[in-house]
């Protein structure tokens, strides 16, 4: 048996009309909550985190109830009155965080979230909190996510947290120490199914709503498959057999996040391993440039495209520009924060 199959066992309660007991079965509530939300993307989010996100509220809600943490012994000493004390508005608060990773960040799948400790710490949040605050969400989202030290990794950090956003609940003020970025860590940012830089920028693609170049104004990630597996369908805007047939770069740089792009199912199979030279001049319609801006796309490479001419050092100059556009995205997501842009390799500063 798992941790929260023994929750559910220790809970559990038989109803006895006799003396008024009503019954009460965990894995009934639980099962009838996602049946609740079944159209949504984060419906498939597992037990254990949806136990932990409510063992945080029962800890906020009875401070003496022995929950001092989120681990399997202090899971252990859920008690049946709590969880039936904190239900109905626990699951508003999930409810709220799951919208508020769809619909307001635009992240179409629950793989994505950079650290899993966020579904906690927003769900602590939306709890009881009749007048959340989504402009410091969406800042405290884009600031833990890609801040260049990792400031959510364990259960310490996690309290903390939420001591924070408690605080911001209370009085409605709040302040955000120096963002910290590293040119480098981008740079060198490769697909990794667990890593939390990896899944903060595909998040941040996500979050521009990109657009199909086949079908201008049409979101692609209505049609992208979406559940994150070890191979997305992610496509390489400088393809991968191109750049070892022409050997214009690395294997890292191909590799690289910032040669990355959502696309179509179908586009991605078209454009195949063209060079972007000739794929580009396809799908160069008037709209195109909006669409390229749509996935931070530099439009410097459409102008290759145009001029029929690519540079020696093309891939470097378009991860360059890429790293430019995705800071500046990030700073309008950080607006009035003190921000700090860092380069190890080159050791300069912005």
């Amino acid at each position: 048996m798992n941790i929260f199959d023994i929750v559910v066992a220790k809970t559990f309660r038989i109803e006895d009309k006799k003396n008024n007991f009503s019954g009460f079965y965990l894995r009934e509530l639980i099962n009838n909550f996602r049946e609740s939300i079944a159209s949504s993307l984060y419906s498939s989010v597992d037990d254990w985190t949806l136990l932990q996100m409510l063992a945080v509220v029962v800890k906020f809600e009875f401070p003496d109830a022995g929950i001092q943490n989120i681990t399997d012994q202090y899971l252990n000493k859920l008690k049946t009155e709590h969880i039936e004390a904190v239900w109905s508005d626990f699951k508003i608060a999930v409810a709220k965080t799951f919208d508020f990773f769809d619909n307001c960040l635009h992240i179409k799948g629950g793989r994505l979230i950079p650290y899993r400790y966020f579904y906690l710490t927003v769900t602590a949040y939306f709890y009881r909190n009749q007048k959340p605050d989504y402009s410091f969400l969406d800042k405290y989202f884009w600031y833990y996510s890609f801040h260049n030290v990792e400031l959510l990794k364990d259960t310490t950090q996690l309290w903390q947290h939420i001591t924070f956003i408690n605080q911001q609940k209370a009085n409605s003020t709040y302040s955000f120490n120096q963002f910290e970025i590293d040119k480098n860590s981008l740079r060198k940012s490769f697909y990794s199914y667990r890593g939390r830089l990896s899944r903060a920028i595909l998040s941040l693609y996500a979050n521009q709503k990109p657009q199909d170049w086949a079908k201008p104004h049409k979101d692609v990630l209505s049609d992208v498959y979406y559940l994150l597996t070890d191979k997305p369908n992610l496509h390489h805007i400088f393809p991968v057999n191109f750049i070892k047939q022409s050997g214009i770069a690395s294997q890292i740089e191909c590799d690289s996040l910032m040669n990355i792009a959502y696309l179509s199912q179908i586009t991605n199979l078209k454009i195949s391993d063209k060079n972007p030279l000739d794929y580009l001049k396809e799908y160069d319609e008037p709209a195109l440039e909006a669409v390229l801006r749509s996935h931070l796309i530099p439009t410097t490479i459409l102008e290759w495209s145009r001029a029929d001419a690519l540079p020696e050092n093309a891939l470097s100059i378009f991860i360059e520009e890429r790293i430019t556009l995705l800071l500046e995205a990030l700073r309008l997501k950080l607006d009035g924060i003190e921000f700090n842009v860092f380069d190890t390799e080159n050791r300069t500063n912005n």
